[in-house]
């Protein structure tokens, strides 16, 4: 039986009214039977599990004012105009559909832009309002409240840009909030376009999953398009993904319903942003270097860095070393106005060996203080162990 209403073993109806009953100090009356099952289905009905998701949540919401963020939250004018994804419809079984092309956004425009709690407040608005209309749109189709979300997510733009260290501990804690507050909103989710980067990618936010989410999760391949077909109707579905909806104009991503994303201009930045990590600290002597090997042991890793300094610029290139020392560039020394605005990328490392981060202060008048951050993403070999999610987790702080 699946645990959901109406299709219960009487087990499974035992375990909720004994939920029902350790709950009633705290249940309302919107607090009915399919709410209650995602909970116990996202604890595999362990009572006591489940029971302790379910009060956490109940603080969340209230400490945040989360049943009542739809009237009080405006969204960053950002986010209304830079993010990407929205609703075009419903799949074959009832279930909302949700189409984003993520490849298409800018994590670190955003970044810049936002404050992580407002990330975090708009992604909660976001979901409070994919509840609403799938309330809505099922019951009007189908007389019946029809729950989860199918998900169609473009990455045919995924660039390790999107790797940005400060983007994906946000990303982390979205993940977080989805799991803790949101059990069971996902009803299927295609991923498409996947480029060779992706596994990558995903293993950073893997572990953020649980493994009932993680199994709703399809890489579809080449014949992607036909394949959404089975589960969406063409006119549910954007032109551009393989159906046959289209804006008035003719677009075939239906922007008027998909926020497109897109580059972030510079004028929506903040002024007072505050750093996104720790960085380390040094002095650069006059005509000084600072050095920092890396031994890179797969091919297709990334190195991901962000240094800024105090006064005036600073050189920074990276350097592939051979067996005999002899020193290829890669990333050629160049100058850098890090005392102005602070430095940050990704580089995409195909080849193992010894690689050669390099400061070079070649100014003799001036010591310099850099702060620096880099770090290595390496690609598994294979599919790591998955890390259950559980009450562990540290409940995500959204405001200020």
């Amino acid at each position: 039986m699946s645990g959901r209403p109406g299709d219960l073993n009487e087990k499974q109806k035992e375990k909720l009214a004994k939920f029902k009953e350790n709950l009633k100090d705290v249940l309302a009356p919107k607090h009915d039977d399919m709410l209650l099952l995602k909970f116990l289905r996202a604890r595999r009905f362990d009572l006591k599990k489940a029971e302790q998701m379910f009060r956490k949540d109940l603080e969340w919401r209230k400490e945040n004012k989360v049943d009542t963020i739809l009237e009080w939250y405006n969204i960053p004018d950002v986010f209304v105009k830079y993010w990407a994804g929205g609703v075009t419809g419903m799949d074959k079984e009832g279930h909302i559909l949700y189409v984003a092309d993520v490849g298409n956004l800018d994590p670190k425009g955003i970044m810049y832009s936002a404050k992580v709690s407002d990330i975090l407040k708009t992604n909660i608005y976001y979901n409070e309002e994919l509840g609403q209309q799938q309330d809505q749109m099922s019951l009007e189709k189908y007389g019946r409240r029809i729950e989860g979300v199918t998900a169609v997510i473009d990455l045919e733009k995924l660039g390790i840009h999107h790797l940005w260290k400060p983007g994906v501990d946000a990303l982390q804690k979205v993940a977080v909030i989805e799991e803790q507050h949101y059990p069971e909103l996902i009803h299927r989710l295609f991923i498409v376009n996947a480029p060779k980067i992706f596994p990558l990618a995903y293993s950073l936010i893997k572990p953020f999953l649980r493994e009932d989410t993680r199994k709703k999760i399809q890489v579809l391949g080449s014949g992607w398009k036909e394949e959404l077909l089975k589960y969406i109707d063409a006119d549910q579905l954007p032109a551009h993904w393989g159906g046959t909806l289209t804006d008035p104009d003719g677009n075939s991503k239906c922007e008027t319903l998909v926020k497109p994303g897109g580059k972030v201009p510079e004028s929506f930045y903040l002024k007072d942003r505050e750093p996104p990590h720790t960085l380390t600290m040094k002095e650069v002597s006059r005509g000084g270097t600072v050095e920092l090997k890396h031994e890179i042991k797969k091919p297709d890793s990334v190195l991901r860095y962000e240094f800024q300094t105090d006064v005036s610029d600073i050189k920074f290139g990276i350097d592939r070393v051979d067996e005999n020392g002899k020193k290829t560039p890669i990333m050629k020394l160049e100058k850098y106005n890090s005392h102005m605005v602070p430095e940050n990328g990704e580089l995409l490392i195909t080849e193992p060996g010894l690689y050669l981060a390099k400061f070079d202060n070649s100014s003799w008048t001036k010591t310099k203080k850099l702060s620096y951050w880099l770090e290595l993403l390496e690609p598994t070999d294979a599919e790591p162990e998955f890390r259950e999610m559980t009450d562990d987790f540290a409940t995500i702080d959204v405001s200020d």
